[in-house]
């Protein structure tokens, strides 16, 4: 059986993508610091006549860490768009397969909608009947059997729980003992 991960194995997972968006955003805030860093120390340099010390850093600033942080945006700014862009540049095959494709996938959309509000129910009304916490429902998505849900199906309920993570705080508070 095709599974769609195996389809479009390429792209990221929700957690996985604000993962890698914290990580990339963590560096470009630790590049500014860097950059303000090394321009006070090459100033330092010049105003103490060391210029040929002040050019070697510069010129080890430009050449390494300039060009990191290049990479890290070229990087970053293909892996997330390319998700959303995955498709964008081809045409469709013809009016109507355009009109049953966009019908198909709002019928999906609206099915994928009613799947996630009777989960999000269950879980609210569990947890307001106190059968579990919210801390007991985020393990149980991360490290539940295997067998009742594959890794795409956890990624799934995992991104379903930060998406409404608010309102299971409300209902699904520890108790201290």
């Amino acid at each position: 059986m095709i599974k769609l991960k195996d389809i479009l194995n390429e792209e990221m997972s929700p957690r996985e993508k604000r993962e890698f968006e914290a990580a990339a955003r963590s560096i470009e805030t630790n590049m500014d610091y860097i950059s303000q860093e090394a321009m006070r120390l090459i100033k330092l340099l010049n105003k103490e006549g060391l210029r040929k010390s002040a050019g070697e850093i510069q010129k080890s600033y430009k050449k390494h860490i300039l060009e990191f942080g290049k990479d890290v945006r070229n990087i970053t700014n293909q892996h997330i768009d390319e998700a959303v862009n995955i498709r964008g540049n081809v045409k469709w095959s013809n009016p109507e397969a355009k009109q049953f494709a966009i019908n198909a996938v709002s019928q999906v959309a609206k099915e994928i909608g009613k799947a996630q509000q009777r989960a999000v129910s269950v879980f609210t009304s569990d947890m307001k009947n106190n059968k579990y916490d919210n801390m007991d429902l985020s393990k149980a998505i991360s490290t539940g059997s295997l067998k009742n849900a594959s890794p795409s199906k956890r990624d799934i309920l995992s991104a379903l729980y930060y998406d409404i993570r608010d309102r299971f705080n409300k209902y699904g508070r520890r108790k201290k003992n």
